[in-house]
């Protein structure tokens, strides 16, 4: 019976933590897609170069915990730049040119990757109090997992709370739903699809470095989480937070399920899933999907 609930806690800590990361990553996309009608096809490459730069800065001798808020503000620095340079000029045209050019800066940021870092899988080292294990109803659990449920717990939290009680991000949410007026009020809405940007690409940074301890850090893991992402908020309805949260929680959990009993067609469960909701809820889980 130990046994049984052992793995229970195992599988559910898991889809949390898996789930939570997916979730980083989603609203990140899905606030620039809210607020924009961008799609960021090079998301995933900054969750790469989030955890490239984490696995520099503590290579270099820099803590873990400084890392994880050094690593987020460059890569938020690369999005600001991105924005100014590319996102800016092309984005009174169709949503294809964008979808074109971040396409192809996906593949930039990919290539830059590999000749800054090479191909080598590289592994970001824990501080030592979070390499051990803790018991946990019959298990015992990593707490490098639990420090990064709670890390995840705390920068959702912040993210809400910054959405919810500051001016700006008032200002952000009106400006997903009401763009006119919010621009009628005497904001200027350059700053406002800027300041979306780069904190999408923020979370994205935050993702990258929060999931290096997980996973191997490779150049093909900005691609393998963009299409996770990509069915998380298309699960929950693009550019709908809400759905956002309960669609990556949905999909950590069954992809965890599907890795324990069926390794080989986890992803493709997914897929089948995500199939079945758009087929009966075609604007997410919430029915909040903003669409073009």
């Amino acid at each position: 019976m130990s046994g049984t609930l052992g793995i229970i806690v195992d599988i559910t800590l898991n889809s949390l933590v898996l789930g939570g990361v997916f979730l980083i990553v989603a609203i990140g996309l899905n606030i620039i897609y809210g607020l924009s009608r961008i799609m960021n096809m090079a998301h995933g490459a900054l969750y790469a170069v989030g955890a490239y730069i984490g696995f520099s800065l503590v290579a270099s001798g820099l803590n873990f915990f400084a890392a994880l808020l050094i690593a987020p503000l460059i890569v938020g620095v690369i999005g600001l730049i991105i924005e100014r340079t590319i996102i800016a000029p092309m984005r009174k045209r169709s949503m294809a040119y964008t979808l074109i050019l971040t396409y192809g800066l996906m593949f930039f940021l990919d290539g830059s990757i590999k000749y800054i870092w090479g191909n080598k899988p590289r592994f970001i080292e824990l501080p030592e109090f979070m390499q051990g294990t803790l018991p946990i109803l019959g298990t015992d659990y990593p707490v490098f997992r639990l420090v990064t449920l709670l890390l995840i717990i705390l920068i959702m939290g912040a993210l809400m709370l910054f959405l919810n009680k500051t001016k700006i991000g008032i200002i952000l949410r009106a400006s997903s739903t009401i763009p006119e007026m919010v621009s009628c009020l005497g904001v200027n809405m350059s700053y406002v699809h800027m300041g979306a940007f780069v904190l999408g690409c923020v979370m994205a940074g935050l993702a990258g470095i929060i999931a290096g301890p997980l996973t191997t850090i490779d150049p093909l893991m900005g691609g393998e989480m963009l299409i996770s992402s990509f069915v998380v908020i298309v699960i929950g309805g693009l550019g709908s937070l809400r759905g956002a949260v309960i669609a990556a929680l949905l999909v950590g959990g069954v992809q965890t399920l599907a890795e324990f009993f069926i390794t080989d067609l986890a992803m493709v469960i997914v897929y089948i899933l995500m199939a079945v909701i758009l087929a009966f809820m075609p604007r997410g889980l919430l029915g909040e999907g903003k669409f073009e």
